[in-house]
């Protein structure tokens, strides 16, 4: 039998390892939003984000202040496919290297348009800026490869509301696990951005978050950057100007909408024999978007069957109408309660700049109290810096 010194001693043992266990034992998610893996990537110092920033991105060093370094994490994570299937995707967790510890905020990034699977930053992290802007400046970055990229090998979807929100808000998940079991305290706040088709996953995070996932998380402020917020209206733009210079960016845009509704039927109505091959096959996520450019052509006429362009110009396509409508920004009523800084280049033709103003004029519309727009100089590409750099500024006037 143990004396009473023993009892103690015993006591204090088992009392130490049931509070380990009550320290690792993180919020933990079963399905959706479960960490499955977490590693190491890579770390960066001052000396490596200056060489970044001024010869890989071509950014002004002096606008930046670089506060921390930072390690790079790959995750793989539980999450829904494009058929709401479950599926594991990945993604990338850039975090700051405090020199005594406080709360982060958390920095949600969705990127750009990519057609290539391993142009993600699980896997190369340098592909987002923001990331590593933000996270040098001492936010906790998560970014989601997304649904077709990284461990997903399935078909990318494209502009489809839904699931570009799903991938980020299950990230946003196992990344809190994954800072739990490495005792990195995070604060309240969460920012999100992103451009081009990052600035349309980012309002699409912003919006589902508040309309379905409002008693798990709340956004604290979103800088979308020339994102496409009324997707019809860019459409008859594109269609009206008969000459498009992103053709790629429409046969993504057609996937997208087959993997969302089924109508495989969709291709041989909208497209001419001569491109129907070119868009079956090569976004499969071994091509680049020029590559694919080249396969197609910039003028609609040549590139679009006739009957598809009068019928979307007229008064038919009234189904996908309706989708490019429900996967919009400006036509459900939406009342964004976080504040919203939208940022686009004046002379953008890709993702036009009027399409900031009809997204922002319509949340307005629908009784939005914090809607701020702010346009700059140069076009799709040339406009992307001051948008990158000015959206973590502005966040930084917030940040805790």
């Amino acid at each position: 039998m143990y004396n009473n010194k023993q009892l103690f001693i015993l006591f204090i043992i088992l009392f130490s390892f049931a509070c380990e266990d009550e320290i690792k034992n993180c919020e933990l998610y079963s399905g959706r939003g479960n960490l499955i893996s977490s590693n190491l990537i890579t770390e960066y110092n001052e000396e490596v984000f200056q060489i970044l920033i001024k010869d890989v991105y071509g950014f002004d060093p002096n606008e930046f202040d670089i506060q921390y370094d930072v390690k790079v994490y790959r995750v793989v994570y539980e999450s829904l496919g494009s058929s709401g299937e479950p599926t594991q995707l990945s993604g990338a967790i850039y975090v700051p290297q405090l020199k005594t510890t406080k709360p982060l905020p958390t920095l949600k990034i969705s990127h750009y348009t990519i057609t290539q699977r391993g142009a993600v930053a699980s896997i190369s992290p340098n592909v987002s800026p923001q990331s590593l802007l933000g996270s040098m400046q001492g936010y906790y970055a998560i970014y989601s490869d997304g649904i077709g990229y990284g461990v997903s090998l399935e078909q990318a979807s494209y502009v489809n509301k839904k699931a570009s929100a799903i991938s980020g808000i299950d990230l946003l998940r196992a990344s809190k696990e994954f800072a739990c079991k490495r005792d990195i305290e995070l604060n309240d706040q969460l920012f999100t951005t992103g451009y081009s088709a990052g600035g349309y996953g980012t309002m699409a995070f912003h919006q589902i978050i508040e309309e379905e996932y409002s008693d798990e998380f709340t956004i604290t402020a979103n800088s979308p950057g020339a994102g496409p917020y009324s997707l019809n209206q860019m459409a008859k733009r594109i269609f009206s100007d008969n000459v498009y210079n992103t053709p790629y960016y429409l046969g993504f845009a057609l996937w997208g909408y087959m993997l969302a509704t089924g109508d495989d039927d969709a291709l041989n109505r909208w497209v001419k024999p001569d491109y129907r091959d070119a868009i079956l096959t090569m976004y499969d996520g071994t091509y680049s978007g020029e590559q694919i450019d080249n396969a197609l052509n910039d003028t609609m006429s040549v590139l679009l069957e006739p009957k598809f362009l009068s019928d979307f110009l007229g008064d038919g396509e009234i189904e996908f109408k309706n989708y490019l409508k429900e996967n919009s920004f400006i036509y459900d009523g939406w009342k964004p309660n976080a504040p919203i800084h939208f940022m686009h280049g004046e002379k953008d033709n890709t993702v036009f700049h009027f399409l900031m103003k009809v997204g922002a004029d319509q949340l307005i519309a629908n009784g939005a109290k914090n809607i701020k727009t702010t346009s700059y100089p140069g076009d799709h590409g040339g406009a992307a810096p001051d948008c990158m750099i000015n959206s973590i500024k502005w966040f930084n006037t917030m940040k805790q």
